[in-house]
């Protein structure tokens, strides 16, 4: 089987995944990428520093490199047995759709506000990229529990929608000695995002406060993102008009490694973006270095990721209360926030890891080309079904 990513670039949410895919089919395989000359992924400086996302990657087709990278994509896309695709023009696509080739489109969730809020040109465009043609071959790989709701005017969703992510490089850690390791002198909690309204800094601030006025002031939150934003500047006023210094750090801007460090040493990460979290790979990272996550409803990945009182907390999106009340539950018993940290990155390391992941899209790709479709009943590839919110909390 001749098996085909098409991608704008590779770079950290897609080499782990890509890797696993290579390991199975070897030169049967390829990544086109189909991007610019000058990507940000070739040194990804401002994302791993030192990383070089083409290094020992021979599967990579640089699809704008050459005119003869060119006249090979194009016939690969052409005449891959499975391609999974995201992103790209349609026109890329398009005919191998009309012919009723085996496809997948990898996509967020695409409504990230209510539906009436759009314009009838973009449904139209979303109707073209989901449904036309009519092809029962062409399937959707839902990097977001909410995808498949989204896709329900478009699309036979229960026979076409699988569960899928986005897989960062996760270390082989030994977890015992991890959490063993992390700091219990006081709760320490990360925070890791950009500084703009929909990821919700203001929620972290308001966690510390509450912490505070509880009699609960054995904590530090650290919050990770860069300084080159209104928002930052406001937090950061916020903080010091309250009084929080002592309690809530703003690092700027750091390293992926330097992130990654940081978690390992944390016991609890907040997640607090709402609906326009598409998926949030730094849930990834987080489970993957062993914290306790308490992560909002809304965002794409938690659904799937998390599971309330398991393997982490899940909160009401936006609620201050509701942040609140899960944090103290680990505030106030340290070996809860243990196992979950420990179960977070079984979780991440096992049933949701980019092998398994890779190892199941091969799979289900082959059994659909045999006629004989497999099943699997959770994780990566399982069928991605609407669901209520409220059954998550």
């Amino acid at each position: 089987m001749k098996f085909v990513i098409l991608n704008q670039g590779i770079g950290p949410h897609q080499a782990a995944f890509a890797d696993e895919v290579f390991k199975i089919l070897g030169n049967n395989f390829v990544f086109i990428e189909f991007g610019g000359k000058k990507l940000q992924y070739g040194s990804a400086d401002n994302i791993i520093q030192g990383v070089d996302y083409y290094k020992e990657r021979p599967y990579i087709l640089r699809m704008n490199e050459s005119d003869d990278n060119r006249k090979r994509a194009i016939e690969l896309i052409e005449k891959a047995d499975a391609l999974r695709t995201g992103g790209e023009p349609l026109e890329m696509t398009r005919q191998r759709i009309i012919d009723g080739k085996l496809t997948f489109r990898s996509s967020e969730r695409i409504f990230k506000m209510p539906i009436w809020r759009y314009r009838p040109n973009y449904l139209w465009y979303l109707y073209k990229m989901f449904a036309l043609p009519s092809n029962p071959n062409y399937r959707f790989l839902c990097q977001s529990a909410y995808l498949s709701q989204d896709l329900k005017p478009f699309v036979d969703i229960e026979r076409k929608c699988y569960k899928f992510a986005y897989f960062t490089q996760i270390p082989q850690l030994k977890i015992d000695d991890v959490i063993r390791n992390k700091k219990h002198d006081k709760i320490q909690i990360v925070y890791c995002s950009r500084f703009i309204d929909w990821k919700h800094p203001e929620l972290a601030i308001a966690l510390a406060e509450n912490l505070l006025k509880s009699g609960r002031p054995n904590f530090e939150i650290k919050m990770i993102g860069a300084n080159t934003t209104p928002l930052w500047k406001e937090m950061k006023s916020l903080i010091e008009k309250k009084s929080l210094q002592n309690h809530v750090i703003l690092t700027g801007g750091i390293s992926n490694t330097e992130v990654l460090s940081t978690m390992r040493g944390s016991n609890t990460f907040i997640f607090t973006s709402d609906r326009n979290e598409g998926w949030g790979a730094v849930l990834n990272e987080a489970m993957g270095t062993g914290c306790a996550c308490v992560a909002s409803h809304e965002i794409g990945s938690v659904p799937y990721l998390l599971r309330h009182q398991e393997n982490g907390l899940i909160f009401e999106s936006r609620s201050v209360d509701s942040l609140f009340e899960n944090v103290i539950k680990l505030y106030d018993n340290p070996t809860l926030c243990e196992q979950y940290g420990k179960r977070a990155y079984e979780t991440i390391t096992t049933d949701w890891s980019a092998k398994l992941a890779a190892e199941r899209l091969v799979s289900l790709s082959e059994s659909i080309l045999l006629g004989k479709e497999i099943e699997f009943t959770d994780g990566p590839c399982s069928k991605a079904l609407p669901f209520n919110h409220k059954e998550l909390l």
